[in-house]
């Protein structure tokens, strides 16, 4: 297994990103954590469930609004079938119930009755299988269970020891289901756990774990997502007693190609709180708490390597709670619960520029960006492979690197 630390190519100083916009209105716990989905119409959908039975929904057509009322509601998760149907799988006092929308999430109709035994507990994760077969999971001391189609009529314990957490599900382009999770248990103490899964839901194979010989403990969830080229994805923090790096594998039908270290340094707490999305040009983002900020990295390569981060800070100390939405713009939606509220943010990518005395070369990733750097009242345009010469700038000067859909970064002639 190959890792690979991603850094910046100079140093480079990046301007702060707006600030947050809380989304929620009615009071949180810090254990609730947004559910996304960005439809195939290109709307950004955002569920999850307030401390009053409340099923709430945020659109980014509308405001946030209470679609249900549900006793004992918990963890709410959205998905979409490639009909268009799109399906909110909610934890209730009667076990999982069912809500359905026609019209990207206009309006519902529900509940529907889910055919499997559930537990009252939340529903961690779902997805849907490339035909539109629905999956979704639950967790209790008796381990981690899939249930498969529109109303759970398959299901499956994939993992039977007490316990698994924070559970993701991802299906690849070939229609291979797989899950990750954080172990507390015998068999994987403190570790993170990936396993594949065959074409009923069933666990299909021994699992893999990562962060020997242990880890933090996660109860967040352990992000799992698929691109449309092959590959899954999967972030985890390295280190005990507190996480030392935020790293993500890249898997190809069940087998772990590479793996990238996306962030090291100082963590305290429980950061970093991860979250991965792909966007439609299948690019990557990954996106982490530490020091008291969010921050956002975006790969054009598959998890390789990533390019500058990003960063907003926090009103609020803590992150409890993180999900990413990458968007077809080349953005990415971050949403948080800080104990109170969700919050929303939306993050550009990050140039990074190399510097040599005669030459700047500014990058996305590793591929170069037609940019325009400003400094001392001159202006010079890189090429097609993003460089261009420094001639014109005096040593010392502060000069200004920026593009189109992107956070503009500075630095310093040498």
């Amino acid at each position: 297994m190959r890792f690979a630390l991603t850094a910046l190519l100079a140093l480079v100083f990046a301007p702060a990103a707006p600030a947050w916009t809380p989304i929620s209105t009615t009071p949180l716990q810090n254990i609730d954590q947004a559910s996304v989905l960005r439809t195939s119409a290109g709307t950004e959908l955002v569920a999850w469930d307030d401390d009053n039975s409340g099923l709430w929904l945020w659109s980014s057509k509308s405001n946030a609004r209470q679609i249900a009322t549900v006793p004992f509601v918990n963890q709410p998760q959205i998905v979409q079938q490639p009909s268009g149907a799109i399906q909110i799988y909610a934890g209730s006092g009667t076990g999982v119930q069912r809500f359905q929308s026609s019209d990207d999430g206009a309006t519902w109709t529900g509940p529907f009755k889910i055919v499997s035994p559930t537990t009252t507990g939340p529903v961690v994760t779902a997805t849907v299988r490339r035909d539109g077969t629905p999956m979704f999971t639950q967790d209790s001391t008796f381990g981690i269970t899939v249930f498969q189609g529109l109303n759970g009529e398959q299901s499956h314990t994939v993992f039977t020891s007490c316990c698994g957490y924070a559970e993701s599900l991802a299906v690849d382009t070939n229609d291979y289901a797989q899950v990750a999770f954080w172990s507390n248990a015998t068999a994987f103490p403190n570790l993170f756990v990936y396993e594949g899964l065959d074409a009923g839901g069933a666990q299909a194979g021994p699992g893999r774990a990562f962060g020997q010989p242990q880890t933090a403990p996660r109860d967040d969830r352990v992000p799992l997502v698929a691109d449309g080229t092959g590959n899954t994805f999967m972030g985890w923090a390295g280190g005990y007693p507190t996480a030392t790096s935020f790293a993500v594998n890249a898997f190809q039908g069940g087998n772990l190609g590479w793996s990238t270290v996306v962030a090291g340094g100082a963590f305290s707490g429980g950061d970093p709180h991860m979250g991965l999305s792909v966007d439609p040009a299948n690019r990557l983002w990954a996106v982490w708490s530490q020091g008291n900020a969010v921050h956002a990295r975006r790969s054009r390569s598959a998890a390789h390597h990533f390019g500058a981060p990003s960063a907003g800070g926090l009103a609020e100390a803590t992150v409890y709670q993180l999900s990413a939405l990458a968007l077809s713009d080349g953005r990415v939606d971050v949403f948080i619960n800080d104990g109170h509220q969700i919050s929303q943010q939306s993050f550009l990518p990050g140039l990074s520029v190399t510097v040599t005395k005669k030459t700047a070369t500014v990058l996305d990733d590793v591929y170069g960006v037609k940019a325009t750097l400003k400094g001392g009242g001159k202006t010079v345009v890189t090429n097609g492979a993003g460089k261009a010469s420094l001639a014109k700038f005096k040593k010392g000067t502060r000069v200004v690197a920026g593009a189109a859909g992107y956070a503009p970064a500075s630095f310093r002639v040498p």
